[in-house]
């Protein structure tokens, strides 16, 4: 009986010797990738118990792609992609459905893709519900159903994109497969907004200069544009020229402020 418990004992605190050591190289890996020490991290990442693990698996194939720490390699990625997406790790899940739609390194299979976006839109992964809503609103791949793809934007945005409020908005805005309601659509365009989406803020800045589904606003108009325009939206930029040179909402023709927000757009765009 002693022996037997000196055995477990003894099994016990190997098993959490290596555990431990395991945490620690995703940890220590974690910290250099976050401190931008790419080589350094890729050396824990790719040490034996580390390299087993799922997300690490998903890291060291963003790292093949985009060559950070290493030369630039998509056959690796997608090797490191598949045994992560495998192992059901939802975020390579949506990154192997991405290497399958946009054909590189592999062969372009919208059905492959689709499947791997369903996988990992099934774990509530909001990237791959947005993917969804997308594939469904455009008939891309599958049937164009406005009312799935509602779904999809409805699940995104309750697991955490900021961005599919923007989408569901423009649905009421358009009656695309709910009835047309641009007050509901308001509603959302505001949910987007203050969080930060720079679309939902644009959207509602639309919304306030045209009077729809809202009263008229050019305060609140310009405000939303040039909350969407200070977040990188390059239309709400060009918008904002157009407002400086025609003297629209109430400001003042300034030429000179028209040509910065252009300026603003043109560097926006050539950095996309």
């Amino acid at each position: 009986m002693k022996i037997f418990l000196k055995s477990f004992v003894f099994l016990f605190l190997f098993w959490m010797s290596t555990s431990l050591v395991f945490a620690d190289n995703v940890k220590e890996g974690n910290r250099l990738y976050d401190s931008g020490k790419y080589q350094e991290a890729l050396s824990y990442f790719m040490k034996p118990d580390a390299a087993n693990n799922p997300a690490t698996m998903n890291r060291i194939g963003y790292m093949y792609k985009k060559g950070l720490g290493i030369k630039e390699n998509p056959e690796e990625a997608y090797k490191w992609y598949r045994n992560a997406a495998e192992a059901g790790f939802a975020a390579a899940q949506f990154n192997l459905g991405l290497m399958y739609q946009h054909g590189k390194p592999i062969p372009e299979n919208m059905n492959e893709a689709i499947q791997w976006f369903r996988k990992a839109a099934d774990q509530n992964y909001p990237d791959a519900e947005m993917k969804m809503g997308y594939l469904a609103v455009t008939g891309t791949g599958v049937k164009k159903d406005y009312k799935e793809a509602m779904q999809w934007y409805r699940r995104a945005a309750e697991h955490g994109d900021v961005g599919a409020y923007a989408d569901i908005g423009l649905f009421y805005d358009k009656g695309q497969g709910v009835k047309k309601d641009p007050n509901r659509a308001v509603q959302y365009y505001i949910l987007g907004a203050e969080k930060g989406d720079s679309e939902a803020q644009l959207f509602l800045a639309d919304s306030y200069a045209k009077a729809n589904g809202v009263p008229y606003d050019a305060n609140r108009a310009l405000y939303w544009y040039r909350e969407s325009a200070k977040n990188g939206n390059v239309l709400a930029m060009k918008v904002l020229s157009g407002i400086y040179k025609l003297g629209q909402l109430g400001v003042q023709k300034n030429d000179a402020e028209s040509q910065r927000w252009l300026d603003m757009a043109e560097k926006a765009e050539k950095k996309q």
